[in-house]
């Protein structure tokens, strides 16, 4: 198998060969047609994520790391009593594999695991032509979903799904905010779309991803730069039922939190880093509600890929590159160049 390999933090990726892997008993072997990067890739690249001021927490990886945890492809094999779709079938890999027994995965929330499995962390990812997957419980048919749209649900759709279920089913007349277009952010709007009829607005500081925004259905895009931005939003609409930071740094987080009316609830989803400045007066004079929520579920996994099916959310943006070109789609990712997602093909 091929695969573009990580030998050391800040490096640039390698390209490697080494002998495809078979499945062992409950293993599956997926050959990868896609592979989407995610925020959460360049961090593990960096080595560290930012908790704010100079404090960092290291990232524990093993040299040579395959990132990518946004995974199509088909069954290519199955181990002894896999019980996982046929040979040939095209699959999104749920790649937040837990260790199956402890408290978080016994009550299916393996997502949440500790001593954790994750493809793509724990173990080789997606970035390369064949992806063992240590649990073929973890593969969902996908059917005849567009090329790419099965990997980016795995983690930019997913996390906007799980997030979003978070607010609940909030009065159609009050508007969701939603904080960072970049590719979670933009999953987020078309599904937000698709389960609420409530005003979605987009939030961006970037005037190419609020266009982007705006075309696929937001009903305002708003520049947080602009002076009292979110003092402004709440005088015209009194205020969102909800907002998602799809960021996760203490600006973005400012702006979210300061966009809610009283009782409302703030989701806080991406992981930039920083320190957010909370008076803990305000929690209860204003009655509002701060969630964190991290990727989701398998069970939500499957039931968000029942709704793509229905074909009710929009395609997500997406730019094919070759799997030989992940250092500079690396790159163009972490100057803010990309507009939704960046799918590498084998």
């Amino acid at each position: 198998m091929r695969c573009q390999a990580m030998t050391a933090f800040g490096q640039p990726l390698e390209d490697l060969e080494r002998e495809t892997p078979q499945p062992g008993p409950g293993e599956a072997l997926v050959k990868i047609t896609r592979a989407g990067l995610c925020h959460s890739d360049l961090h593990i690249h960096e080595g560290f994520f930012n908790v704010g001021g100079d404090a960092k927490q290291p990232v524990a990886v093993q040299f040579p790391c395959v990132l990518g945890h946004e995974i199509e492809g088909e069954v290519a094999a199955l181990g002894d009593g896999a019980k996982g779709p046929a040979p040939g079938t095209r699959v999104a890999v749920f790649p937040w594999i837990g260790c199956g027994q402890c408290t978080a995965c016994k009550r299916g929330d393996q997502h949440l695991c500790g001593p954790n499995r994750v493809l793509g962390v724990a173990r080789w990812g997606g970035l390369a032509d064949h992806v063992l997957v240590p649990d073929a419980d973890a593969l969902i048919p996908i059917g005849d979903l567009a090329p790419g749209v099965g990997a980016l649900a795995m983690c930019s759709g997913l996390t906007a799904f799980s997030a979003l279920k978070k607010i609940g089913k909030p009065r159609a007349e009050e508007p969701i905010v939603l904080v960072g277009m970049g590719g979670v952010g933009l999953a987020g709007l078309a599904l937000a779309k698709a389960l609420f009829p409530n005003p979605i607005v987009a939030v961006d500081i970037d005037p190419a991803k609020r266009e982007a925004a705006l075309k696929r259905g937001a009903a305002e895009a708003i520049d947080p730069a602009a002076a009292d931005a979110a003092k402004t939003f709440v005088k015209q609409s009194g205020g969102a039922v909800a907002a998602v930071d799809f960021v996760g740094a203490g600006d973005t987080y400012a702006f979210a939190s300061g966009s809610i009316r009283r009782g409302g609830t703030v989701v806080v989803v991406g992981l930039f880093g920083g320190l957010a400045n909370i008076p803990l007066i305000t929690l209860p004079l204003r009655a509002m509600t701060i969630a964190g929520s991290f990727v989701g579920s398998l069970d939500e996994a499957r039931e968000l890929v029942d709704l793509l099916k229905t074909g009710k959310v929009a395609t997500p943006l997406m730019e094919e590159r070759p799997l030989a070109a992940a250092n500079s789609a690396f790159d163009d990712l972490r100057a803010g160049k990309v507009v939704g997602r960046v799918v590498l093909t084998p």
